[in-house]
Formats: structure tokens, sequence, C-alpha cells
């Protein structure tokens, strides 16, 4: 998953010791992009034991060598350079754009390292054309509603951009409680709600998406809300478009509401009577407040519907429905009888799903 970080030249390291020839460029490829640089060692006693790797920037400004936020695209791990002759280097890597749709400043950079850490920026080269990614977006406004048990999800628009002969992943759209507004990379917080949708052609679009799905999770504090727009790759999910909503939300700290209540109130009078009646209270309130931690967010096999069913995250909708149609179940287990429902995938369904 690519991260934002900070783009800084380094100090570390002989000025000049290995630096990008005049020749260098990138060119996409799908998932992936190939880098194309020569290297030039201009002073070899300064490069010996040092390993090498080409990466790809994606910056909001032009670099100079101050540090500029900035999402490293892709790696290339070149190993050593041979100091007596020119080192061309030519190869395809993983490439994992950044999310949204502003354009950006492409960055190529020699960085140097050891053990395939490469943090030591000793060369850069900007490139003169801005890039924007064609990837699955959100267009219009999206918006959501939460309710008790429920979330509601309206997308103006989906589209992807690509080539017609050009199909995505499968989509997944799912709605985050961060601790910050999200910028990239992993989110930082508590999932929501998602919805796995069906990959998406090119040039094609969906519009007036408008989703209820179940509530998965109600985390005690104040929190930023992000909608994810995600892709499956080769390398997992990649966010590829996502929008932030400007009104925090709040939930209570339940749990810590429960053991309040759950403590002997100190009443006036023999100390035998307040035991005898502080003892029922002590038993009873601990497994209550178990039982709803074990199933809070989860989705009954037994009760949900179809639809409630078919959003969670890795529960194809053909096996939702077969779900439905073997009820009652005793056990979770149970689901290994449904067609399409194996054992890896119980064990993966598992946390979202109850009696």
């Amino acid at each position: 998953m690519h991260t934002q970080n900070i783009l800084q030249a380094s100090t570390n390291q002989p000025a000049g010791a290995v630096r990008i020839g005049f020749n260098h460029g990138y060119a996409f490829d799908g998932d992936s992009v190939r880098l194309d640089a020569e290297l030039l060692v201009g002073n070899p006693d300064a490069s010996v034991g040092q390993e090498w790797a080409l990466q790809l920037w994606a910056c909001e400004a032009p670099f100079a060598g101050q540090p500029i936020r900035g999402t490293k695209v892709a790696e290339l791990p070149v190993g050593q350079l041979d100091s007596l002759n020119q080192n061309w280097v030519s190869a395809f890597t993983a490439a994992l754009p950044p999310a949204g749709q502003a354009e950006h400043s492409m960055v190529l950079v020699l960085a140097s390292g050891r053990d395939g850490q490469f943090d030591e920026v000793q060369d850069f080269a900007n490139f003169p054309r801005p890039e924007s990614f064609a990837q699955p977006r959100l267009t219009g406004t999206s918006g959501f509603s939460l309710g008790e048990q429920s979330v509601g999800l309206r997308v103006e628009g989906l589209e992807n951009p690509r080539s017609a002969d050009n199909l995505s992943g499968t989509l997944s759209l799912e709605l985050w409680a961060l601790a910050a507004p999200y910028v990239a990379g992993t989110p930082d917080g508590v999932q929501l709600a998602a919805a796995e949708l069906s990959p998406l052609a090119g040039q094609r679009s969906w519009h007036d998406l408008d989703l209820t799905l179940p509530l998965v999770a109600r985390p005690a504090g104040t929190w930023h809300v992000a909608l994810l727009l995600r892709e499956w790759t080769a390398a997992g999910y990649a966010t590829r478009d996502f929008a932030n909503f400007s009104l925090p939300v709040s939930w209570a700290d339940v749990a810590a509401a429960q053991a309040v209540e759950a403590e002997p109130a100190t009443k006036p009078g023999p100390v035998r009577k307040a035991t005898a009646k502080a003892a029922p209270k002590a038993s009873a309130k601990p497994a209550a407040k178990a039982a709803s931690a074990n199933t809070a967010g989860r989705v009954s096999i037994n009760d949900a519907s179809a639809a409630e069913l078919a959003a969670v995250k890795g529960l194809p909708t053909a096996a939702a429905a077969a779900i439905i149609a073997a009820r009652p179940f005793k056990t979770l287990d149970e689901l290994l009888t449904v067609k399409g429902i194996g054992a890896k995938l119980l064990d993966k369904l598992k946390g979202y799903l109850s009696l």
C-alpha cells in the first residue's frame, strides 16, 4: 500500500558520487511502470558497498531538494553499481499511484541504502509534464447517514476513465472513521461499513448509487469520516479515490457507561443488607456486557436480509442467497455446508457474522 511521505535530499553522502544521466524516463502499463535511467558514477570510492534503487515519486510541486510532501509510487532496486562503466537501468516494477484526481509533479529519485532500505536520496530529476492518473473515481457529490444499526451511502456517480478494454478489478466503497482527514495510504481508523461492487469496464459509469449497509462498528470518540473507493489489485485493495466529509461524528464510550451502571450503589443501613443487594448486580451486569461485546456490529446469518449479508466483506452474493435458503443455523461452522463457503473463507467471515 502506498504511503504519503516527505521527500528530501540527503546530506550524508558526497555530492556527485552517483547521478542520474540525461537519458531517463518512465512509462505506466496498468499496475506496473517501467523506469529507465542511465546512472553515472562520479566518485567510485563513495559508491562502493552501497545498494541503489530508482524511485518514482508523485509530489505536490517540483522537487528542489527541500522537504516536500509526496507519494512514492514505485521503487526498483538495482543492486550495486559498476564504478568503471556507465550503468543503464530499464525494468518494470509494481506501481501504486496516489488516490484522488489531482495533478502531480513526477520526480525520478536515485536512492542508496543497505538491506533493502533505500532512504538516502542521492540525485533526482523532475519531469516537466504534470501527471494525473486514470483510475476508477467518484463523480458528483457523495453523502452518508448513520442509524443505530445501519449506514446509508449516496454516491452521485462512479466511473472508470481507462480505455474501453480495461476492466477494473473488483471495486469496494468503504466508509471510515479516521483520526484525521484522509490523504493517502492505509486508513488510520475504523471501518464503519463496506459494499463490494462488481468490476467496471473502461469508459463506463454508474449513477445514483443508494446503498443501505450494516453499521459494523461504533468506535468511542470523535472522528473524521471519509468515503474510500478501492480496487482489487495483485497487491490487494488499493485506494483509488476518496471524499472527506466536513462534519465529524461522535460516539459515547458505551463500555465505560455500562461499567459505571454495574457498580453497586452504597446505601445507608446495616452492612449485611447492603452486601445482599449488591451481589446480584455484580454477577449479572458483566455477563450481559460480554454477550453484547461478542455480537456488536455483526450480521446475523439467521435474521439478516440478503442485502445485509451480501454487504459483508468477502461474502459472495450467491453465497448470501444460499445462506438464506439453508436457514436456520445452530452454529457458524454449519456455513461450511453452504455452496461457495470453504474453511478459509469462513475463518475470514467469522469476525463479521453471528447467529
